[in-house]
């Protein structure tokens, strides 16, 4: 039985079942004096915590596509992978560790009427020494959901993947801009506008951040020099903003993203509206594709992001160039993307002639 399975699932509840049902019904002969009786007990009480947990695991991972395949939980998953190519500041703080490089800002929304927080990740030096000629490329990189703009930090190993391709000489040392998706907290937004008096998170993200970072760090103009980067829903939120604007992105870096719109309870407008068309990317890949390159990391596995991702880099044409990172097995989760960072950005670095390395 495959692992997110609906057999494998109703096995696994059913046998959560059993096992409480079976301990209720023999509990008075449990019940009796003597180390053996404790013994029972414990042993009785072990089994139907483990298949409670067993199928709550199954039935969770089922949702989120954490886990793939039994052999991918069981870590003897291949890693076989192919890549295939188609044509003003109210507060700020310095988060502790990082050598004083990421820090805490909170951005007003002057186009979009919404404030959030980011975090900014400033190359080594940052202050201590001249910028480059024309300033600092831009990576805005958007988490996950549920999660935070840590999961870029920790999960994702970001800063040493970062200083390593920079040492390399394969990309010029970007800032790095991590905004909070979360507004209101709890919330999957997607990164779309709301309805009027609600987040507009798109605005927000793809014309106010921009706007506060050049108002207050020195970076390139051209959208060659700018890219987005995102985890599964920030995945998406990537692909959204870059293609959506074009004039500010010219590339966008997905890990387990997806290119059609997966909102949850939240409903910010109705079906077939014009809002809802704007945000078919897939349809607009297919029929005025914008100048944007896309690096992406899929798994065939992953029942969230492998469908959409795939059919995207089958869309495009013209100016839109998709290049499609292929695992033949994994799950939705940061292990499996964390190390695939280095090779998006050596790929940024060489397509993108804001983010190639000074000569």
């Amino acid at each position: 039985m495959d692992l997110s399975s609906t057999t494998t699932q109703a096995v696994a509840v059913g046998a959560a079942v059993a096992a409480t049902a079976a301990v209720v019904v023999s509990w008075r002969a449990l019940a009796r004096r003597g180390p053996w009786a404790v013994l029972a007990r414990t042993a009785a009480l072990a089994g139907v915590n483990a298949t409670v947990l067993a199928a709550v695991f199954l039935v969770v991972n089922s949702r989120f596509g954490l886990y793939s395949s039994w052999s991918d939980l069981l870590g003897v998953a291949p890693a076989t992978t192919t890549t295939t190519t188609s044509t003003t500041t109210t507060s700020t703080g310095v988060l502790p560790g990082h050598d004083g490089r990421v820090v805490s800002v909170e951005v007003p929304g002057p186009a979009s009427g919404t404030t959030g927080r980011v975090l900014l990740v400033l190359p080594p030096g940052y202050g201590r020494v001249p910028a480059p000629a024309g300033g600092y490329p831009v990576i805005e990189a958007f988490h996950g959901w549920p999660g935070t703009p840590q999961q870029w930090l920790d999960a994702m190993g970001l800063l040493p993947s970062l200083d390593a391709v920079v040492a390399d000489h394969q990309l010029a040392e970007p800032i790095v801009v991590v905004p909070d998706l979360e507004i209101p907290a709890g919330r999957d937004t997607e990164c779309v506008d709301g309805r009027p008096g609600e987040p507009q998170l798109e605005t927000w993200l793809a014309q106010d951040v921009p706007a506060f970072v050049q108002s207050h760090y020195p970076t390139r103009r051209g959208a060659d020099g700018w890219a987005t980067a995102g985890l599964s829903m920030g995945g998406w939120c990537a692909d959204e903003v870059a293609l959506l604007h074009p004039q500010r992105f010219g590339a966008a870096i997905t890990f387990g993203g997806y290119d059609r719109l997966d909102l949850g309870s939240w409903r910010p407008f109705t079906a077939n509206s014009p809002q809802a068309r704007r945000y078919d990317l897939l349809a607009l890949a297919a029929t005025d594709p914008p100048a944007v390159k896309l690096w992406a990391l899929a798994s065939r596995s992953d029942a969230l992001a492998w469908p959409s991702t795939s059919a995207m880099a089958a869309a495009a044409h013209g100016p839109l160039q998709v290049t499609l990172v292929t695992q033949q097995q994994g799950g939705h989760r940061t292990s499996v993307w964390a190390g695939f960072v280095p090779q998006a950005l050596r790929w940024l670095g060489a397509n993108e002639a804001g983010f190639a390395p000074a000569p």
